[in-house]
């Protein structure tokens, strides 16, 4: 099945989904559905950035508790990242889970961050250099750092997950255990280059997985 024609299939189940949150923009838990300009500040577009660290090897309803406790403590800014003790971090994201390495990995991520950010878009053609560097973070993977450059900065990069080898798999079009590259690139060279199908797509998959597992 031709991934194009899949997205309709499930664009047809589920909708417009209206993922990644961003609760600092967004009323209530953060869903946009059909806008697609967000996250459009700094504290946005970090507030991303830990949302894919911490939702690592978690449910999202464990990592909006542990945001919730961050944004109670005022700690959801690299800056405020990077100067509040590991302890203290620790104790707020910890309904995560793996709270001691998640801490590790948030300020590595706030120091990507902090070095990085541009208030100005970030051309299309300059994607996959950042993501080389994106990648060397500690503790950042490949479904990391295409999540952060998806959502957060809006470029074009498809992400993997288990969802999305869940549904391949479900439909025999792919084997579960398939290669995380090779089925981006698959993606990626059947798709027009767009951030928005990106986005509702990784969504929609996420929609599906959570039904089907």
């Amino acid at each position: 099945m031709h991934p194009a024609r899949l997205y309709n299939k499930l664009f047809g189940l589920y909708g417009a989904q209206g993922w990644w949150p961003v609760k600092s923009e967004f009323e209530g838990r953060g869903y946009h559905p059909n806008k697609f300009g967000l996250p459009a500040t700094k504290k946005g577009k970090f507030e991303v950035c830990m949302g894919a660290i911490l939702t690592q090897n978690t449910s999202w309803i464990q990592v909006e508790k542990a945001m919730n406790n961050l944004f109670a403590a005022k700690i959801n800014t690299a800056e405020k990242i990077l100067k509040t003790d590991s302890e203290t971090i620790a104790a707020l994201i910890a309904p995560a889970g793996y709270r001691n390495q998640k801490t590790m990995y948030l300020k590595n991520i706030a120091k990507w961050f902090k070095e990085t950010y541009t208030p100005y878009p970030i051309p299309h053609s300059l994607y996959p250099k950042l993501r080389d560097e994106l990648l060397k973070v500690k503790g950042v993977g490949r479904e990391t750092a295409d999540s952060i450059l998806l959502y957060a900065f809006h470029l074009p990069t498809f992400v993997i997950d288990t969802y999305t080898k869940r549904t391949l798999a479900a439909l025999k079009i792919f084997d579960e255990k398939i290669n995380y590259e090779i089925l981006r690139k698959w993606f990626m060279e059947n798709l027009e280059p767009s951030v928005e199908l990106f986005q509702e797509y990784h969504a929609l998959f996420v929609a599906h997985g959570k039904r089907i597992r």
